[in-house]
């Protein structure tokens, strides 16, 4: 019943999002950034989710469907093409908000004060060294401990920077009106092709593949 009820709305759900990820991307292609509508950002990033979880079912439907019973003669309006196109669209939706989330500041506080809480745990401030309940009879100075830590946190988080740095450049891409517009345009007509030709395939059917 409730794959029955999405295999239904699955076309609509795609054209609404794809309407959705125009409108926001032809607003960020026409708005400065400080102008760009708030409205439409956070109806982006709302949708952006909805579809992802929408998503995660189709491609449960898709592999079902069509790689483990492909001659089943139930039909559904998954195909591989929409879970392609809800995944770029809703990516270009989403990159924005990811791409000003500062990755590895986060996890080096983080790392720092799971550190940190460790330290407090087992250290031995009356004399200076690690307490017993730790290494036993080795006694490791707490300055050593401190350095440790702070070396830690320096390393996790500048390979956490590097890496944030390429997720970043790639966000960016996707993030761009014109991407967004594009992705969420083709989204739209995958849509309107579905209902219209009554194919799953969409584009894909309508190309003749």
């Amino acid at each position: 019943m409730f794959e029955s009820i999405l295999d239904l709305l699955l076309p609509y759900i795609v054209i609404i999002a794809g309407i959705i990820g125009l409108a926001y991307g032809i607003n960020k292609l026409l708005k400065s950034k400080d102008d760009e509508s708030s409205i439409l950002k956070y109806l982006a990033l709302g949708t952006s989710i909805v579809i992802g979880l929408v998503n995660l079912w189709a491609i449960y439907e898709w592999v079902l469907d069509d790689i483990f019973m492909p001659d089943s003669p139930e039909v559904t309006m998954v195909h591989w093409l929409t879970i392609l196109l809800i995944f770029l669209a809703g990516s270009s939706m989403l990159a924005e908000p990811l791409k000003d989330t500062p990755i590895a500041a986060i996890i080096a506080v983080i790392a720092f004060g799971a550190l940190a809480g460790l330290f407090l745990f087992f250290a031995d401030f009356s004399e200076g060294v690690s307490s017993p309940a730790v290494l036993g009879d080795i006694e490791i100075p707490l300055w050593l401990v401190i350095l440790v830590i702070v070396i830690i946190v320096g390393i996790l988080f500048v390979v956490t920077w590097f890496t944030e740095f390429t997720i970043d450049r790639i966000l960016q891409l996707i993030s761009w009106a014109p991407v967004v517009i594009i992705f969420c345009g083709l989204l739209t007509i995958q849509g309107l092709l579905i209902v219209l030709l009554n194919e799953p395939g969409g584009i894909w059917a309508l190309l003749g593949m």
